[in-house]
């Protein structure tokens, strides 16, 4: 285990990042997590630039333009003709070159981590596993797009906050992912409802077999196949009930940034609706998907499966997260008529 003495003025979230990228890549700079995005994309132009400038008989004159590298033909180009460099000259620079790339990349990734984790205050004591944190430097050094490196990053800050919140598995499946798949698991994660019931189930509605979800959201069979397919969802469409109870009870769910807490009285029969269940590795990848108010006319269509006599069931916003406990402002009614 790491322990770094010399962090005087950070939080102690960022303190554990330190700490497990330390352990991942044998080292962090300090001044990484206080550098802004453009300093830090600065700093990787820097190091690709760097690694590359110490090849310059193999490569020629490097500049940087509109975002991109450029590596220019030298005026002599009989004195930058590969020839010239020995076989052991060649295996440096091309090492060099890629492992300047490489380590631009895990950088990357944790300063979206620091950012994840900048207002953070508190941190479990619980640290990740040394294996977890072998396996995702050994896959963060490959990942090369801005969209996945701040999805990396999320993941990261996920697992410093709360340790198990990502399995081995779901870095591997992470990590094949294609960017279609990745979209369109997106856009049904931001209809997906959470049970706060002790097994936690993620699910999306589906009374019809499709025709709800293809006329409100777009969402094709194809597109659940798909998901299927990657392990994302169960096999098949499975049935959500809430039992008869003996006493009055309420049951929570949460879709996005949104709360529906369903109050059921003392007798209130069983209730069942056709659901799309994630799979464990997608319940843990909800977490990378970005919360946002629900659509009231779909919580008006779950909430309806529910309503009977005696039976209050309330919308409300969510406004702040702490592991599983959310708080909530707005609460209102669903109205009746919405029920069906």
């Amino acid at each position: 285990m790491f322990e770094i003495k010399d962090l005087a003025g950070l939080s102690e979230p960022l303190k554990r990042l330190i700490e497990v990228v330390a352990e991942g890549i044998g080292g962090v700079s300090r001044s990484l997590l206080t550098r802004k995005n453009a300093d830090a994309k600065a700093y990787e132009i820097r190091a690709i630039a760097q690694a590359i400038a110490d090849s310059q008989k193999l490569l020629g004159p490097v500049t940087y333009e509109n975002g991109s590298i450029l590596i220019e033909p030298s005026a002599n180009t009989e004195q930058t003709m590969l020839p010239e460099a020995t076989l052991d000259q060649r295996v440096i620079s091309r090492m060099a070159y890629q492992e300047a790339k490489k380590q631009a990349n895990i950088e990357q990734i944790t300063q979206h981590a620091a950012e994840e984790l900048r207002d953070e205050q508190k941190i479990n004591s619980e640290r990740p596993n040394s294996d977890w944190i072998t396996r995702f430097f050994s896959i963060a050094e490959d990942i090369t797009t801005d969209q996945m490196q701040l999805l990396w990053g999320k993941v990261l800050a996920g697992e410093v906050k709360r340790p198990g919140s990502y399995s081995l598995r779901a870095l591997d499946l992470l990590k094949n992912i294609t960017q279609q798949e990745a979209e369109i698991f997106v856009k049904v994660g931001q209809i997906s409802f959470m049970s706060f019931a002790s097994d936690k189930k993620a699910f999306v509605l589906d009374p019809d077999n499709g025709t709800y979800l293809k006329e409100h959201f777009g969402l094709s069979f194809t597109d659940f196949l798909q998901l299927r397919e990657i392990d994302l969802l169960v096999a098949n469409n499975l049935e959500f009930s809430l039992q008869p109870v003996e006493q009055d009870t309420q049951t929570i769910f949460t879709c996005g940034k949104t709360c529906l807490l369903i109050n059921r009285p003392k007798s209130t029969p069983r209730k069942a609706i056709t659901v799309i269940v994630f799979t464990e590795i997608g319940r843990q990848l909800l977490q990378l998907v970005e919360r946002k108010p629900a659509d009231p006319n779909y919580i008006k269509k779950f909430a309806s499966f529910f309503s009977g006599v005696g039976v209050s069931i309330q919308s409300g916003l969510i406004v702040g997260w702490e592991g599983d406990i959310f708080k909530y402002i707005n609460l209102q009614e669903v109205p009746a008529e919405a029920a069906e």
